[in-house]
């Protein structure tokens, strides 16, 4: 080791000069490779644990220059005494630490008011530009804030309230975590087909242990209502969208009922697949040598801002079609290509004369990106008209819905492998679903239509409620056909009663009710304040029922709107864990007798030393912890 430390310097002052070591390693550690290692663990800091095995071995083969070099790659998972990779205990602790550092940054600005150095500033403002300082050295980003005060004033206390929270810093730490070390992949060209495909390995072991401890979270938490029922969460989340069968399912017979809308009204369906420029994609994939190389020209994008990128495109398009009079609706996937950026597939309705208008702005806007490059027209749009000869339109799109759920009823779920990713489709899901909850990507997003809040209230109504439709529903026929077609699980008829695919939501006959706990009386003023978060913000509320307009056919201006309950139960939440177990041990003659006093070890100890001493090894002083990136490979 010393050895190839000595050999070094040159190669290690021509690196700098050139720039690639610039920020790395300082000048005057240059010709003191000696002292390399101790720049390395300090540079490292939490991380050196991690990193320090590496390191040596690297230093060792090639030298401290690509040692440094490949240190440096990692720079995004240090930040100062926070290491991005670290196990989730480690995480928990860091955010603790934090919250004590803000409470005390506060506190202190506030027993410092006298003293302020900014007179014109308040010291709970004092307070929070020091926690800003806090934020700053991590790379997070400033929550945003939400004020109650009007005019131009500012309510301060939600954003002290938030730095104070352990549970903010753990979301956000997590959330911070799983996309630097999934982007750190990206970057090591780890995430591709028949590497990592999707996603990287570590965020696929994250997902499944956080599935894992909310499924036991879940599991012993009960909720209790009125009249003495009790369920586990577990229980009630299996019942709903959570549920990944009933995802599916519930999916598909959206997707059917709006099919045969289309078909009563004389629609037609187009499938279309929007994908990104080559400089949004880290590798490609060549068919002929069957292998993935990275992309020269990558913008070092992230999926998260690809998908953002696209929805910007989106939008666009949609303004540009309301404009020329072209409504569609449908439904759209996201899913991954095999380097983790995005692409979609949208299944859309529209008239048969607005096809050829509705194809030509999609790809106008979606080649505005770099359209010139080789390819382009041909890969970044397609198009196909759905033909009933061949098949359903639903058909055309179960694969995807099953490729990003839960691999089920296509080719490849009992093993064969997918072409994208080569893994089986119950693997390629499983990874698939990681990548969503790594980079935040909703999968799927319905395209107009009426909402699907109401629609599962109706249903939940419909197997609850005993009492007749009119009464109800206050006389709006349209809301009965709407509730007797979701009992019935017939999303078309669905879809006409409460007004067609195109009506906007603000227009249709009923509209989701939702109830805001903690709600006050103002005492100046009389009305009813909404209630409040725990940060102080105002609280999104929890769906209770279903808003009715009274009369059916009539001026809405005229008519009155009515509540309708859907969830008559309040439940009570409480955690059960499971009561700890003591196994006894037996003890027996061979105890009194003091044979197995000793552990197993102890009793040995003459053989390993034995053993020992005829193989001595050399053992790195440094561990690499099982729970990270593989960052020594």
């Amino acid at each position: 080791m010393q050895q190839a430390a000595i050999q070094s310097p040159q190669i290690a002052r021509l690196a700098v000069l050139g720039g690639h070591m610039g920020k790395t390693l300082p000048a005057d550690l240059i010709d003191r490779p000696e002292h390399t290692i101790e720049w390395a663990a300090e540079f490292a800091g939490p991380a050196w644990g991690d990193l320090g095995r590496g390191y040596i071995e690297v230093a060792e083969r090639a030298g401290y220059v690509r040692a440094n070099r490949q240190l440096h790659e990692y720079s995004d998972l240090i930040r100062d005494d926070l290491y991005l990779a670290a196990e989730d205990g480690d995480i928990r602790a860091f955010c603790d630490r934090r919250v004590k550092e803000c409470q005390g940054l506060l506190a202190g600005a506030l027993a410092n008011s006298t003293n302020n150095p900014f007179p014109l500033a308040d010291p709970e403002s004092t307070g929070l530009l020091a926690c800003s300082a806090v934020l700053d050295r991590y790379g997070m980003a400033w929550p945003a804030p939400y004020s109650l005060l009007p005019g131009p004033g500012m309510d301060l206390q939600p954003l002290a309230a938030k730095l104070c929270c352990k549970r903010w810093w753990r979301r956000n730490v997590r959330r911070l975590q799983a996309m630097v070390v999934g982007q750190l992949a990206r970057k090591r060209k780890k995430v591709a087909k028949y590497r990592q495909c999707y996603v990287d390995d570590w965020n696929v072991k994250r997902h499944q242990e956080a599935a894992r401890r909310n499924a036991e979270t879940l599991s012993h938490t009960v909720a209790v209502n009125q009249d003495g029922q009790e369920y586990t969460l577990q229980e009630l989340a299996d019942l709903g969208p959570g549920n990944l069968n009933n995802r599916r399912n519930e999916l598909m017979v959206r997707i059917r009922g709006f099919e045969e809308v289309a078909r009563d009204r004389g629609h037609v369906g187009e499938f279309w697949t929007f994908t990104k420029a080559s400089q949004w994609h880290r590798m490609r994939w060549l068919k002929k040598p069957g292998k993935a190389v990275p992309v020269r020209d990558w913008n070092e994008s992230t999926p998260k801002e690809a998908q953002d990128h696209l929805c910007q495109v989106w939008s666009r398009i949609r303004a540009s079609l309301a404009r020329q009079g072209i409504r569609v609706y449908g439904f759209r996937v996201v899913e991954p290509h095999h380097d983790g950026c995005p692409h979609w597939h949208l299944l859309v309705f529209m008239r048969p004369d607005d096809v050829k208008a509705a194809r030509k702005t999609c790809r106008r806007y979606l080649l505005a990106d770099n359209g010139a490059e080789p390819g382009a027209w041909r890969r970044r749009f397609d198009a196909k008209r759905m033909d009933p000869a061949k098949g359903t339109a639903s058909g055309y799109i179960a694969k995807y819905i099953a490729k990003n759920i839960d691999g089920a009823g296509v080719r490849g779920a009992l093993g064969l492998a997918d072409d994208d990713s080569g893994l089986a489709m119950s693997q390629g899901a499983a990874r698939v679903r990681a990548w969503a909850s790594t980079w935040g990507i909703p999968q799927f997003q319905q395209i107009g239509g009426p909402s699907v809040t109401v629609w599962r209230e109706l249903r939940r109504l419909s197997a609850d409620c005993e009492a007749s439709a009119e009464t109800d529903f206050f006389g709006n026929y349209a809301v009965e056909g709407a509730a007797l077609a979701a009992d019935e699980g017939d999303w078309a008829s669905f879809v006409e009663c409460m007004g067609g695919p195109d009506l906007p939501r603000a227009e249709r006959p009923v509209r989701p009710a939702y109830w805001v706990t903690g709600t006050d009386v103002d005492r100046e003023t009389g009305e009813l304040v909404a209630g409040l978060t725990c940060y102080g913000e105002p609280a999104a509320g929890q769906v209770f029922g279903l808003y009715v307009w009274g009369k059916s056919g009539c001026d809405r201006l005229s008519a009155d709107e009515h509540a309708v309950l859907t969830r008559p139960y309040r439940w009570d939440i409480e955690h059960r864990p499971e009561p700890t177990t003591y196994r006894v041990e037996e003890r027996g003659p061979d105890w009194i007798l003091g044979r197995n006093s000793a552990p197993e070890w102890a009793q040995h100890l003459g053989e390993y030393l034995q053993g020992a001493a005829q193989q001595i090894k050399r053992v790195c002083p440094f561990s690499c912890a099982a729970g990270a990136l593989d960052l020594c490979q």
